[in-house]
């Protein structure tokens, strides 16, 4: 089996793993931001010298973002190469016939269940609503979550075009089912399952822990644990901006009943799961005063929740090695699970 290091590509890590046909699991896509400044698109060019963002090294993808942590995503593409050895990893939530409606970028589950009967957490990356960053908020979670002793489910939710509330929510809403209907398959407890997102996905993570846009909407069992890194929680003004207009569309995003509509501290009641959220004070993409609004809401409606803030400005450590925020997964499973 290949060993990842930093300098392989993330084409080679698709390759290796024989995920051709569901290489967007693995690469992202990325492109410069629309309204991205000239210097910025100076460093896109400088990094991409013509290439693909799939053709990066692991290292190289650090170059254009700064924050993603390196050796937690060779870690991650290492277990994802041993997993793919393992069995079967992708699981389609949709028809073939309602797949046909919905782009290129099908929503599946990579599975990363462990031996032991155990409850699950579904994972949601981040990337704004318009891509599924699984490189560094989902495999090395996977395997962190796995080596605790809990199922871990990556879930690709529909974004970009087909990121229209609710499609995304309805993808939660679809994965959650696919599991509790296969619970024994995949030696899982159903009760008090996890919910885990990252910024972006940390909104729709924590839209599923709400009654309105979530787990009673859907007339799905509520969740155990709302787990949270450096999430988008407002539609409002401290939002992250790329993310509203990706979720509500151009059309919406200006609609003010729309956006506290899908404002998760608009929408918190006494039904909202035990929390564990953490993020950098002055984190420089999603204002930090996204998860105060919601530990803010939390704490009126008398539900338990831990709240951790780190120095510094970073944005997307997924799971932090070498960080201030080492070491997070384990103290939040510890406090979503261990005193269940």
């Amino acid at each position: 089996m290949r060993r990842v290091t930093e300098e392989t590509t993330l084409r080679e890590v698709i390759e290796a793993a024989g995920m051709e046909s569901y290489a967007y699991l693995v690469d992202p896509n990325m492109k410069p931001d629309a309204d991205a400044g000239e210097e910025e698109r100076k460093l896109w060019d400088e990094v991409l010298r013509g290439r693909s963002f799939g053709e990066l090294t692991v290292a190289e993808t650090q170059k254009l973002f700064s924050s993603w942590n390196v050796p937690s995503m060779v870690e991650g593409f290492q277990y994802l190469l041993e997993r793919t050895q393992q069995g079967k990893l992708v699981y389609p939530i949709r028809s073939p016939e309602e797949e046909a409606k919905m782009g290129e970028n099908k929503p599946v589950i990579m599975a990363f269940p462990v031996e032991k009967k155990s409850p699950f957490v579904l994972v949601c990356p981040g990337g704004g609503y318009g891509n599924v960053c699984s490189i560094v908020e989902g495999f090395p979670i996977a395997k962190a979550l796995n080596e605790l002793g809990y199922g871990a489910f990556i879930l690709y939710y529909r974004v970009g075009e087909q990121a229209k509330a609710p499609n995304p929510q309805d993808d939660v809403a679809r994965a959650v089912g696919f599991l509790l209907d296969r619970a024994e398959e995949f030696r899982l407890e159903p009760e008090g399952y996890g919910i885990l997102g990252f910024s972006a996905g940390g909104h729709l993570a924590a839209s599923f822990g709400t009654e309105s846009l979530g787990f009673k909407k859907y007339g799905l069992p509520k969740p155990g644990a709302m787990i949270l890194g450096y999430p988008v929680i407002t539609m409002k003004d401290a939002t992250h901006g790329g993310s509203r207009q990706n979720l509500l569309g151009k059309e919406r995003e200006d609609d003010e009943a729309c956006r506290r509509q899908f404002s998760i501290e608009e929408q918190v009641t006494a039904e909202f799961p035990r929390t564990y959220v953490w993020q950098c004070k002055e984190d420089n993409l999603v204002p930090a005063v996204n998860s105060r609004l919601l530990t803010e809401r939390l704490s009126a409606f008398g539900i338990s929740y831990a709240h951790e803030v780190f120095p510094g400005e970073d944005h997307g450590w997924g799971l932090g090695t070498g960080t201030a925020a080492e070491g997070w997964v384990k103290r939040a499973v510890d406090f979503c699970f261990g005193m269940r």
